[in-house]
């Protein structure tokens, strides 16, 4: 005997509602045993299969009693049902590529936050997992919505509300997912990710934006809002501009499933280039929902060393550490793709925390936020924080 819970009872929503467009095939049961046999060897060191938690063995559930029930599930529909199990991790790192189910993209517009991440709705099976912050999961589902808008709903949404945008509508250029902007009284660098470009156009885009930063000598806003991460040696780079490597915290890495006594080895700096002369201005670094992995690290290093402040809304991720180097999986049975980190992060010597900041998914929230950044950098009687 087996219960139908909401991560079932969707998936059989999924299966035969009508409005889909996408992803009719149909997965029979052998090739769902055959996805659940793979994800239990691509998973074997791994928390989910590992922990008691009541959410993921309820999700584990759902996927089982699918391959009970033994009736074929169109692709989307079982894809959801994995998703709910790896979701159940409470990582981002760790979920299905909806993505590569879309052949198109949507030219509807997402519906409001509630109507997104409402338990038992249609869009809510593709969100971050529940324990996420409410304003990491909006930011998601809205960095995704034109994928799955495809996948489930095309065209049927036509009015957005309450949009927390990550781009502003400026005019600058950015060059290898990197600009700086000048405000007046305060200069502030964006970095949207840590992966964009090759080597040598980061290298350019670094040294540009140093130099311009350098020039100016104003108090600094490292923007990192919507900066989903990359590769460590860019984050590095970021972090030598702003302290010397003897001030760096603690960093260790391990293979995910290792024993979570054992943190790992020390990771030494290892810069894409390195920075002559450091800057010693005011810093303040902004994060919203969509700030994740390598962005977060780097906050967490300056937040750690005294060197800045931390302001915006509750991120992605959590304080102390994440996990990396996700790899794509091809399930035998339905082809579809999960990824899976290998490696975790610790940064600092505490436990992993939420930032202190506000879990508001609304415009208001961030606009609070940048007040509350420029006030802090512009203080008159603001001392540099080392």
């Amino acid at each position: 005997m087996f219960h139908f819970r909401w991560g079932f009872a969707i998936a059989l929503y999924l299966a035969f509602c009508p409005s889909i467009g996408r992803c009719q095939s149909t997965i029979d049961g052998a090739a769902m045993l055959k996805d659940v046999q793979a994800l239990d060897s691509i998973l074997r060191n791994h928390d989910l299969l590992n922990g008691s938690d009541l959410r993921s063995l309820n999700s584990r559930d759902d996927l089982l009693s699918a391959v009970e029930v033994n009736a074929p599930l169109n692709r989307l529909a079982w894809a959801q049902l994995i998703h709910g199990w790896l979701r159940s991790a409470n990582d981002a790192h760790t979920r299905v590529r909806f993505e590569l189910l879309a052949d198109s993209l949507t030219g509807s517009l997402p519906p409001s936050s509630d109507e997104l991440l409402r338990i038992n709705g249609v869009w809510e099976g593709f969100a971050p997992g529940p324990e996420s912050a409410r304003c990491a999961r909006v930011a998601w589902m809205r960095h995704t919505w034109p994928w799955i808008g495809t996948l489930v709903l095309n065209d049927a949404i036509s009015q957005r509300s309450d949009v927390l945008a990550v781009d502003d509508g400026g005019d600058y250029s950015l060059r290898a997912g990197m600009a700086v902007v000048d405000h007046g009284a305060f200069s502030r660098w964006i970095i949207r990710d840590f992966s964009s470009g090759s080597r040598s156009a980061f290298k350019r885009a670094f040294r540009q934006c140093v130099r311009v930063l350098d020039k100016a000598q104003l108090p600094i806003l490292l923007d990192l809002r919507g900066n989903l991460g990359g590769f460590r040696t860019r984050r590095h780079a970021v972090l030598s501009f702003f302290l010397s490597q003897a001030e760096w915290p603690e960093e260790r890495e391990s293979k995910i499933g290792a024993d979570d006594k054992f943190l790992g080895p020390l990771i030494p700096p290892m810069p894409a280039l390195r920075v002559h002369r450091r800057t010693d201005v005011p810093l303040a670094v902004m994060v919203d929902g969509l700030s994740f992995s390598a962005s977060l690290l780097l906050a967490d290093a300056l937040l750690f060393s005294d060197r800045a402040h931390v302001f915006g809304v509750l991120p992605l991720g959590q304080s102390g550490g994440c996990s990396g180097s996700p790899v794509d999986h091809s399930l035998p049975g339905s082809g579809l793709v999960v990824t899976v980190p290998t490696l975790r992060t610790t940064m600092g010597k505490g436990p992993l925390a939420p930032f202190d900041l506000p879990d508001d998914a609304s415009p208001e929230a961030g606009e609070q936020a940048w007040a509350r950044a420029v006030q802090w950098l512009l203080s008159a009687d603001l001392d540099s924080p080392r």
